[in-house]
């Protein structure tokens, strides 16, 4: 892999961060722990004066000293790791605890990378207009069939009328506030069908370390967005599953229907972190839509997306 194209390529979708919108030279809060100074590094280094970066090391400077950084800058971004830490806490290292009140204020100009490890250059690998071309097309053939379809070798069918499905949010990097580009999502109250789902979790409930990338299926029947019933021979995950389920009525709700788009994403890994949603093919995204429910995507491993019985993504694009 050319690690220097896939940071000019992130390079790229900074400089159309929504809080950099019309900012000339804008600064850039660089925080980082030391797992990440070689990418780090290779930021600053390729940035040819288009970014004036601060550069922190997250653990080592004062919360105080961040906290200031923060509110100052024009963008904050952090590279380090949570989920896949020995002994991870729900709410993040101690140097994130510690600035959870000017991080929830200053959010729109906020950039997480937690657990992408070198994964990073994975991310933003391919071409941006590989990704942009790859994403309007798919939006385009949406607008033009009848149903969508996923199947896969497990036995799963699940439908989707598109005339239930108003927009698709085009994830293609630019213009995001997650710069980590490559999926297309919306949502629809009238998915139905059954699936036996291979693949990993991504959520705040850390279903992902627990039970790493599933090999053996968790089955879900889905009517008209809402799951009904699951069943798991995988031990203990029926029941922690159906304990998030009971937890929110918006949990069993299918809030979110995505198609991952982005190549360079080769594999599930179980590490919680948010480049994973860009693996190519499925994802189902659960709660979030009320007061008190925790998103949780399903992101499949594998499978066949159709329209109109027409297979658009089988393992790759037809286009």
């Amino acid at each position: 892999m050319d690690k220097a194209r896939a940071v000019e390529h992130f390079l790229y979708y900074l400089a159309h961060h929504p809080a950099l919108n019309g900012v000339n030279c804008p600064t850039v809060l660089l925080g980082h722990t030391e797992r990440y100074d070689a990418i780090a590094q290779a930021i600053t280094q390729g940035s040819a004066g288009r970014f004036n970066f601060q550069v922190q090391r997250l653990g080592l400077t004062a919360s105080d000293a961040l906290a200031q950084a923060i509110d100052t800058c024009d963008l904050y971004l952090f590279l380090y790791d949570s989920s896949t830490l020995p002994n991870p806490r729900a709410e993040g290292p101690d140097f994130i605890r510690a600035l959870q009140d000017v991080m929830a204020e200053h959010w729109k100009k906020s950039l997480l990378f937690k657990d992408y490890g070198d994964y990073f250059y994975d991310t933003f690998s391919v071409e941006p207009q590989r990704i942009a071309d790859l994403n309007a097309t798919l939006i385009r053939r949406m607008g033009q069939a009848n149903v969508l379809s996923f199947t896969d070798k497990h036995g799963s069918r699940l439908e989707a009328p598109l005339s239930s499905i108003k927009k698709w949010t085009n994830i293609n990097g630019v213009g995001n506030h997650d710069l980590a580009p490559g999926e297309i999502a919306t949502h629809s109250e009238a998915i139905n069908g059954q699936v036996r789902f291979i693949g990993t979790f991504l959520s705040t409930i850390p279903f992902a370390r627990k039970y790493g990338v599933l090999q053996s299926p968790l089955e879900l029947w889905i009517e008209n967005s809402t799951i009904c019933s699951v069943a798991s021979d995988v031990p203990g995950l029926a029941d922690d599953f159906n304990k998030y389920l009971n937890a929110n009525p918006s949990n069993r709700r299918v809030e979110e229907l995505g198609i991952g788009t982005n190549e360079g994403v080769k594999d599930l890994y179980a590490r919680n972190a948010g480049f994973e949603e860009r693996h190519c093919g499925l994802h189902l995204g659960l709660g979030g839509g009320q007061k008190g429910s925790h998103h949780l995507d399903l992101i499949f491993a594998s499978g066949v997306l159709a329209l109109d019985d027409k297979p658009v993504f089988d393992g790759r694009f037809a286009f």
